[in-house]
């Protein structure tokens, strides 16, 4: 599999050849590894590449990619990246993905690159990303050989995600991979967690997650919902970890099931996947205002104000009677959407998890886009109302009237407007007035 998809890649397999080349020429050797690897074997190559290098430094390997022919290979930029393992990202001109080229974890220069090789994959998560494939490159051509010390290959075919070795140690080395199991169970269809791996997420999640930083695991927590929100979110409560990382869920224990109805709809009721801000919002749905802004901002939510903007707004619409101009709001809230049609699934979700009935926003949004526009924040200047609050609530007054059918043409608007202006007019003149006949004290 693996010859076959590079054969499919000449570029690619250009570039693995003068890489494997420069790298045998250092002392060096070169594997195909990580999830480019995995995906290929299981027959979906999407991942981006990556290339680990035994027996080099870090800082070797970069000199070694500069000594490449740029030109001939199409590299376009290398750059270090890679906070927590330094990596270098080649980004080329024939692929849209990265190469992502490292140095063996675990395993120091000092040692033969074949025993590099394993220290790393003996380092790595779970099995399925522990395979490697040394590239062996002639003159002219590139081969290599498939190398799976701990049954990534038997664990792609039984679709199981286990981790190397010892579970617990796993998991200690490095929290985050609790939630990575769990995304990427949810990524694929008809996997499932190691019973022994799953035990060790259970029992030692809830506690090593909450101390590490939440952006490290934010993006694999959004990446599970987007594959899978119900599974996500039913994994997450199955192994402790939701309640240990949104505290404030302790005092709500029909939160989660709540939740879980909420993306089921979502899912079946909308024509098109959901976006982040539906999705965490979601999660934060059940909380009281301060708790959910603080739980979005606690675990780093991408883009929070979207996200505590739409929490906002779907208690908004719940609550219609304590807006002012209802119909001109609820138009607000609607066109302020990235996808109207997850927000208004997540919105009758939401009213029917409280056993209410929704009103027909889709309708409403669809008759709102096709009433005429007829006045802006241009002609409420040239009548004096200032910009501001005030501005505003003349603007929203005057499109709740025409949605209501009471304005329907430009001159009534206007004439709206002028009445509004004489309105404000004489009552800042009687303000004035009656603050002149105050007698006046030292």
């Amino acid at each position: 599999a693996v010859c076959a998809a590079l054969r499919l890649d000449r570029p690619l397999r250009g570039f693995l050849l003068a890489l494997s080349k420069a790298a045998s020429g250092a002392k060096g050797a070169a594997f195909l590894a990580g999830g480019f690897l995995r995906d290929v074997v299981d027959g979906n190559p999407e991942a981006d590449v990556d290339v680990m290098v035994a027996g080099m430094s870090h800082r070797e390997i970069g000199a070694l990619l500069e000594t490449l022919p740029h030109a001939r290979l199409g590299i376009r930029k290398v750059v270090s990246a890679g906070k927590h393992f330094p990596v270098y990202r080649v980004a080329t001109d024939w692929s849209g993905r990265y190469v992502d080229v490292s140095a063996a974890r675990g395993g120091g220069v000092e040692r033969a690159p074949a025993a590099c090789a394993m220290a790393d994959a003996a380092r790595r998560d779970f099995t399925i990303n522990s395979l490697l494939y040394e590239l062996r490159p002639g003159r002219n051509r590139l081969a290599g050989e498939l190398l799976d010390p701990f049954g990534g290959v038997r664990d792609l075919a039984a679709r199981v995600i286990r981790c190397v070795g010892s579970a617990d140690e796993r998991l200690r080395e490095d929290p985050v991979r609790a939630l990575r199991a769990i995304r990427m169970k949810n990524e694929r269809k008809r996997y499932r967690i190691d019973p022994a791996t799953f035990r060790a997420i259970r029992r030692l999640g809830p506690s090593l997650l909450p101390a590490v930083p939440a952006e490290r695991f934010s993006g694999e927590l959004l990446r599970s919902l987007q594959a899978n929100p119900r599974g996500t979110i039913v994994d997450l409560r199955r192994t402790g970890i939701l309640r240990a990382l949104l505290l404030e869920w302790a005092r709500k224990r029909s939160g989660i099931d709540r939740a879980a109805r909420r993306y089921d709809a979502v899912a079946r009721t909308s024509p098109v996947p959901a976006p982040p801000a539906i999705l965490l919002a979601n999660l934060l749905l059940d909380l009281p205002p301060r708790d959910a802004e603080a739980a979005a901002r606690r675990l780093r939510f991408p883009n929070v104000r979207r996200i505590v903007a739409t929490v906002s707004e779907l208690r908004s619409l719940r609550h219609p009677g304590r807006m002012r101009f209802p119909m001109a709001e609820t138009e607000a809230i609607l066109s302020r959407q990235e996808a109207p049609d997850s927000f208004i699934a997540l919105y009758r979700a939401s009213v029917a998890c409280d056993g209410g009935r929704a009103k027909d926003l889709k309708r409403f949004h669809d008759y709102c886009r096709k009433a005429p526009i007829f006045i802006d924040g241009f002609d409420l200047r040239k009548a004096g109302i200032p910009e501001g609050p005030e501005r505003e609530a003349a603007l929203l007054a005057v499109r709740e009237a025409t949605l209501e059918g009471r304005i329907e043409n430009r001159e009534a608007a206007l004439e709206w407007i002028r009445e509004l202006s004489l309105l404000r007019s004489r009552m800042s003149s009687s303000r004035t007035r009656t603050a002149a006949s105050r007698p006046h004290t030292k």
